[in-house]
């Protein structure tokens, strides 16, 4: 039976999302459902920016090749029939690519329209915990780019490798106070976030504790962080 356009329409919007926005969205619907597999949607959201060689954690969907490898990493290749019914039936061309909120709908065995009907919830206290915690995460890629290209560029001989093992001891050696103290600014909005509560935004409130878990990494232990192995 085909969906009404705009399911379709309103669909093409969510897939238009980041994936981990997909993810949020997905868990904020069927939290009540799927929470205990929180975790492993985390994961998936990991595996799709990895293989997304041009966008990486920006992207949103896959190509043919990136989705097979993903869907075989999983062990879902069965999936693949079960997708093209659910985009035949909602009238979307996709030419072959794959993303994630079209995975977990089919995976859990969920419709669009159900998907769409289920509030997602918000509150001002949470989108400033987001903006607070993109921001931190904004300066540890900064750090993490400048220290994997200083470990490349350190590799060799030369003047310009030692440079590079001279800067890069000094990145690593680095004063943490200015990151710590954003931390500590992003876990305060975090706490107040969830205070607010509120079912609707509940897998968006459960990201947000997981990108705070691994920002921890780089915090100090003494000062409640944790390891990053």
């Amino acid at each position: 039976m085909q969906a009404p356009s705009n399911a379709a329409r309103d669909f093409s919007e969510v897939i238009a999302k980041t994936y981990k926005e997909q993810a949020i969205f997905f868990l904020n619907a069927f939290w009540p459902e799927f929470h205990a597999d929180a975790e492993r949607v985390w994961a998936y959201v990991q595996k799709m920016a990895e293989l997304d060689q041009n966008k990486g954690k920006e992207g949103n969907e896959l190509d043919e090749f990136s989705s097979h490898r993903f869907l075989e990493f999983w062990q879902e290749t069965a999936t693949v029939m079960r997708l093209r019914d659910m985009l035949r039936d909602l009238g979307l061309n996709r030419n072959k690519k794959m993303s994630l909120i079209e995975y977990l709908v089919v995976k859990y065995r969920q419709t669009v329209q159900e998907l769409l009907r289920r509030p997602q919830g918000t509150n001002e206290e949470l989108v400033k915990a987001q903006r607070a915690l993109d921001a931190v995460n904004t300066e540890i890629q900064k750090i993490e780019t400048r220290k994997r290209e200083l470990e490349q560029a350190s590799g060799g001989t030369g003047i310009r490798a030692m440079q590079a093992k001279n800067e890069l001891a000094q990145l690593l050696g680095a004063d943490p106070t200015d990151l710590n103290r954003a931390l500590l600014t992003a876990e305060a909005a975090v706490r107040k976030a969830q205070r607010m509560g509120g079912e609707a935004a509940a897998g968006h409130l459960w990201f947000l504790e997981r990108e705070l878990t691994e920002m921890k990494k780089y915090k100090p232990k003494s000062q409640g962080g944790i390891s990053r192995n």
